[in-house]
């Protein structure tokens, strides 16, 4: 299989509130994406969000793939394709390189061009598909093919000899720096494109795990429905099918002598005798040289996979200890990406071989290196006026059930009704009247202006939508769905719903469903917390766990970030996190108290 050097080059128009786009790349999978939907009063940064939750969820279904081919592939983009609300207009193109294989996808709308000895041609276009649909190709790349991915919007705005224009004679980062004034000068939203540039390496270094594949690769040439779109034949193949090769193991060379029936020779005159020892000879050779060569070949294979994985993840744990003492959030990055690599590549390798145990070893040392370089330490918390928080003065003075807020309002919940406070000032709005609605409250919280209420007692997150005149209730769970909401304490939502329970576990829900999703690498469990906070501008959760007079800090993904201990947070109610001003203030007994965060 040959081996590629990938070069990327990314053009991104600047977005608006009704429309985004991205260009991405990591490894060997790329793509452009662009969403767009109707004005209407919605977060301010809510593409931004589903866009970037999009390009996360296609990195982990990817990277998470053991074989990597058209199918497989194509398998990561449709679950991907969940994460795209209905009300959003999608153009989305996907693509992988293999070996020397490419893979494209196109959800929506959107175009993949291909450069190749001075000529541009189409190699996989879409127009007014609908967004669940997709479309794929696949085949053979020669060195110095140069990959253009397109929104549509793109493809519009850039024509087909433009392109070929500017990528003539220029690099791929000189072309997009040329071409990018010609995007923004549109001020159309939507635009993007990532620019690959693909070279075969004759010679591969030792211990290159980003070059050396593991992958076992299904190389299939462009499928019949994908064919039109092939137009200049750039894909090569040889007899319409790229070369694939089958070996069959065999367990032990006697195990074929077994099934052998050896006649008798003793009637055998001399002569016939002696051809057939050689004849028995020859196959005892033969077999003994196939049981031989594919042991090798399976050493190999082990001692590959290894150095795919094993030396990527000690230069990075090797990177995070040069950094402890510079920069402890990147050092503790490198760890966690070190981990990621070995946790990932270690079930490909013999059970209790040698190479497992090397990879046991380095992870048990990344996880001390974890433990190292977690900010956790004990904080003064120094007591503040009421009036730095609006939020927390509202319950020195209101008895409720729960409260939670947005920039301008503080909204509570009771027994009777929802209701919210304008920030700044004492009286009451009631937002929706109780009528047997809700009885046991586990948490309140509120994102893009509605509401959403924990019942513990139906099991139900209650959906509060603001029409503008009024709050409309539903339900967020689908009868298929029965969470178990007895222990919940609290709820946060940063476009996914992140739900606390007593017992200190955090389940995320994205649409109704249930995510893959916990909190990892803490020192200590969590003990009686009582409130978790998140929100689309926040890049971490953050979590008032009582029970340990701790504020802790997690980041999107669950992985422990921080801790702050403050005997304040012993008695605590709730607290603010201002993220931006980095610190958090905690109200204890009817009193503010501030922890700077580091």
């Amino acid at each position: 299989m040959a081996e590629s050097n990938l070069n990327f080059a990314k053009i991104v128009a600047n977005p608006t509130p009704y429309g985004w786009s991205q260009a991405y790349s990591a490894g060997k999978l790329f793509a452009v994406i662009s969403l767009e939907k109707e004005p209407e009063v919605e977060e301010k940064d809510y593409l931004n969000v589903v866009g970037k939750e999009i390009l996360n969820t296609l990195e982990q279904e990817f990277f998470t793939l053991e074989t990597k081919d058209l199918e497989s592939i194509k398998q990561a983009v449709s679950t991907t394709l969940q994460k795209v609300p209905q009300n959003v207009s999608l153009s989305f193109v996907a693509g992988s390189i293999v070996g020397n294989v490419l893979y494209l996808y196109i959800l929506g709308n959107g175009k993949a061009d291909i450069k190749r000895d001075g000529t541009l041609g189409t190699l996989l276009e879409a127009s007014d598909q609908a967004n669940d649909s997709i479309k794929e190709a696949s085949g053979f790349l020669q060195d110095a093919d140069v990959l253009i991915l397109q929104t549509r919007k793109f493809s519009e705005v850039i024509s087909d000899s433009t392109l070929l224009e500017f990528l003539e004679n220029s690099t791929i980062t000189d072309a997009s720096e040329n071409l990018a004034p010609l995007i923004h000068e549109k001020e159309n939203p939507t635009a993007s494109a990532v620019i690959v540039n693909y070279k075969e390496q004759t010679k591969v270094e030792e211990f290159a795990p980003e070059e050396k594949s593991q992958e076992q690769v299904h190389q299939e040439p462009i499928s019949q429905q994908d064919q039109s779109e092939n137009k200049t034949g750039y894909f090569a193949t040889e007899n319409g099918q790229p070369k694939t090769t089958l070996l069959t193991k065999l367990s032990s060379p006697f195990s074929i002598l077994k099934r052998l029936r050896i006649p008798s020779i003793s009637g055998l005159s001399q002569p016939r005798k002696v051809i057939l020892l050689i004849v028995v000879v020859i196959v005892i050779l033969f077999v003994g040289s196939v049981f031989l060569a594919l042991q090798k070949q399976g050493v190999e294979k082990v001692q590959s996979q290894f150095a795919s994985i094993y030396p990527q993840a000690l230069k990075k744990y090797e990177e995070g200890q040069s950094l402890m003492d510079l920069n402890q959030t990147l050092a503790k990055d490198s760890f966690q990406q070190a981990k990621k690599i070995l946790n990932d590549g270690k079930s490909t390798l013999p059970k209790d071989s040698s190479q497992e145990s090397k990879v046991i070893e380095l992870l048990a040392k990344i996880d001390t290196a974890l433990g190292s370089s977690a900010i956790s330490q004990s904080v003064n918390a120094a007591g503040v006026n009421l009036s730095e928080s609006p939020y927390l003065l509202v319950q020195t003075k209101e008895n409720a059930l729960d409260f939670t807020k947005d920039d301008k309002n503080t909204y509570l919940v009771d027994a009777s009704e929802l209701a919210s406070i304008v920030n700044g000032q004492t009286s009451s709005k009631t937002l929706f009247e109780n009528d047997k609605d809700w009885k046991d409250v586990g948490g309140i919280a509120v994102y893009n202006t509605n509401l959403y209420l924990v019942d513990k007692d139906k099991n139900q997150i209650l959906k509060f939508v603001n029409t503008g005149s009024e709050y409309q209730k539903s339900n967020y769970f689908s009868e298929s769905v029965t969470p178990d909401f007895s222990k919940a304490v609290s709820i946060a939502i940063d476009n996914n719903v992140y739900v606390l329970f007593s017992d200190g576990n955090v389940v995320k829900y994205f649409k109704g469903q249930a995510q893959d999703f916990s909190l990892k690498g803490l020192d200590k469990p969590l003990s009686n917390p009582i409130k978790i906070y998140a929100n689309t501008d926040f890049d971490n959760i953050y979590v008032l766990d009582k029970g340990n007079s701790r504020v802790v800090v997690f980041d999107k993904t669950g992985s422990f970030k921080a801790q702050y201990l403050a005997g304040v947070v012993k008695n605590a109610s709730d607290f603010e996190v201002l993220e931006a001003d980095k610190k958090v203030l905690i109200l204890n007994n009817n009193k503010i108290f501030q922890i700077d965060l580091k």
